[in-house]
């Protein structure tokens, strides 16, 4: 797959490809008539266990900050070794 030009944000191009998957999954279970459980109406805010092990392994906002700080740092050093 070619990388796409926007990022962040919006990758528009992985964006397109899970619609498409999705849609042809759906496709696929309604033409084999299986039937779909659950709706957004009945769905809860509450985590499952597989959720929760999954948050615990999620960084922080302060591992985030942690690694924003280090990236600049070696991008500095990096820059006064080229002088």
């Amino acid at each position: 797959m070619k990388g796409s030009k926007v990022q962040g944000e919006g990758d528009y191009e992985s964006a397109r490809h899970y619609n498409d998957e999705t849609r042809k999954f759906v496709d696929e279970q309604l033409k084999s008539g299986k039937e779909f459980k659950g709706s957004a109406a009945e769905a809860s805010d509450k985590l499952t266990p597989e959720e929760k092990e999954a948050l615990s392994h999620a960084k922080s906002g302060e591992q985030d900050e942690r690694d924003a700080k280090l990236l600049t740092d070696l991008e500095k050093k990096q820059k006064r070794q080229q002088w």
